[in-house]
C-alpha cells in the first residue's frame, strides 16, 4: 500500500505537540473549508509523491536522534489524513516505538478509519470547527454529525489527555457564545483539553 504525500516538513518545534517533529502532509480531504490553509491538499494538479510505508520510515529516520532526545516524533496531517488510515497504520507499525505519533484531523471519516489507529496514535489533535451543525456546514459545506458521533465514541476508548480539541474563532462564522457552547458540549463528553485560537482571514 502506498501513501500519497504532498510534502514533509522537518524540524518543527512546539507546533504539533512536544519536541521536534516532522509533519507528513497527506493528500486528500472531504471538506471544502471556506478559508482552508492547505487547499492544495485536495487539488487534482497538486504535485505529490507516493511512498510505501517502509520507504517513508527510512526517510524519517534521518531525524531519529531529534525525536528521541526531545520526545518528539511524526505528525500526520493534511488535508484529512484519516482518508489514508491504512497507510498511517503501517507506518506506525514500522516506525520506532520511541517516536511519538500524532495526527491532526477533522475526524470527518468513518469510525473504522479511526478505530484502526486508536492503539497507535499518542495524541489526537482535532479541529472540529464548531459543534453547531449550521455553522459547520456554512464553513465546510458538510454536515458535522459524523464528527460529533466520532467524538462521542472516542472518549470510551482513549484517555482524554491524549486528545487536544482545537476550536477556531472565525469572524463571520462563529461568535464567542458559539464557542462557549462548543466547549460545553465537548466537556460534557469528557474531554478537558480545548484550545481556542483566532483564525485570521
Amino acid at each position: 500500500m502506498k501513501g500519497e504525500i504532498v510534502n514533509l516538513y522537518r524540524h518543527r518545534m512546539g507546533i504539533d505537540g512536544s519536541g521536534v517533529s516532522t509533519l507528513i502532509l497527506l493528500y486528500g480531504c472531504p471538506l471544502r473549508c471556506k478559508y482552508c490553509a492547505n487547499w492544495y491538499c485536495y487539488m487534482e494538479n497538486t504535485p505529490r509523491e507516493s511512498y510505501l510505508p517502509h520507504e517513508l520510515v527510512e526517510l524519517l529516520k534521518c531525524d531519529d536522534i531529534y525525536f528521541k532526545m526531545t520526545s518528539g516524533g511524526i505528525v500526520f496531517g493534511g488535508g484529512e489524513p484519516l482518508l489514508q488510515a491504512e497507510f498511517i497504520l503501517e507506518v506506525c507499525q514500522k516506525a520506532d516505538h520511541q517516536w511519538k505519533k500524532r495526527i491532526e484531523t477533522s475526524l470527518y471519516a468513518s469510525w473504522e478509519k479511526i478505530e484502526c489507529l486508536l492503539a497507535y496514535i499518542d495524541e489526537w489533535i482535532i479541529d472540529i470547527k464548531d459543534v453547531n451543525p449550521f455553522i459547520y456546514k456554512k464553513y465546510t459545506t458538510k454536515e458535522n454529525d459524523i464528527v460529533i458521533s466520532n467524538l462521542e465514541r472516542m472518549c470510551h476508548f482513549i484517555p482524554s489527555e491524549k486528545v487536544l480539541i482545537r476550536i477556531p474563532s472565525i469572524i463571520g462564522f462563529n461568535t464567542p457564545d458559539d464557542i462557549v457552547k462548543s466547549i460545553n458540549t465537548i466537556e460534557s463528553m469528557g474531554y478537558r483539553r480545548v484550545d481556542i485560537f483566532d483564525y485570521i482571514i
